[in-house]
């Protein structure tokens, strides 16, 4: 006769667990604070709050009539910052960006469109300028980076005399005459005198009086 097979027979014990210290028992029981979270959503907000604050002035700063205008003057400056780029970020960018732009002081919407291309220029001329100190490169890349710097330069400078021809600063003097004496045997000439040469007679020169 075939003997059955017994399979034995596995017994489930229950084990207790462990007692836990006050220390293990107060991390389990307590969240974890989410400091960053709140830390981060809060610093946004003040930066939100800055930078609202900052552009309830953007017309007066920039001499924009529409705030549309305005603010967009300021993206344009912020974005120019590229030598070298501003920390904290988009905000932190916009922020030098309406700095940059106020110390221009432009008083219309031309004399803004003008000041934000004035900040655009020696910030690109300083970034090719920085790239032609790189060391390892082919002295070709040096001279094209050092070229375009030169040319940004000089943009810059015509940026510069249309300003100051916007604002009425030009390098041309007016001399305004209030009062003039004319004695007895004496004359008296107003305006512009130019002296024309020509034949000498008498060992003179002819005047062209104007």
């Amino acid at each position: 006769m075939r003997k059955l097979r017994h399979d034995p027979i596995v017994k489930l014990t229950k084990t207790k667990p462990k007692p836990q210290s006050k220390k293990q028992a107060l991390a389990v029981v307590t969240p974890r604070p989410q400091a960053n979270g709140l830390q981060l959503a809060i610093e946004e907000a003040k930066s939100q709050k800055r930078i609202d604050g900052l552009l309830k002035h953007a017309c007066k700063v920039t001499g924009a009539r529409t705030g549309e205008f305005a603010h967009r003057i300021i993206i344009q400056a912020a974005g120019s910052l590229v030598s070298p780029r501003p920390k904290d970020g988009p905000d932190g960018q916009l922020v030098a960006g309406f700095a940059a732009i106020s110390e221009l002081a432009p008083q219309n919407a031309l004399e803004a469109m003008l000041a934000t291309q004035m900040i655009a220029a020696p910030e690109a001329a300083l970034m090719f300028l920085n790239r032609a100190t790189t060391e390892g490169q082919y002295p070709a890349n040096i001279d094209a980076n050092v070229l375009r710097a030169i040319r940004l330069t000089r943009i810059f400078g015509e940026q510069l005399e249309g300003m100051q021809k916007l604002r009425g600063k030009t390098g041309h003097q007016r001399v305004t005459v209030e009062h003039v004496h004319v004695h007895d045997g004496g004359q008296a000439i107003v305006g512009a005198v130019t002296a024309k040469r020509g034949p000498r007679k008498g060992g003179g020169d002819d005047a062209e009086k104007g």
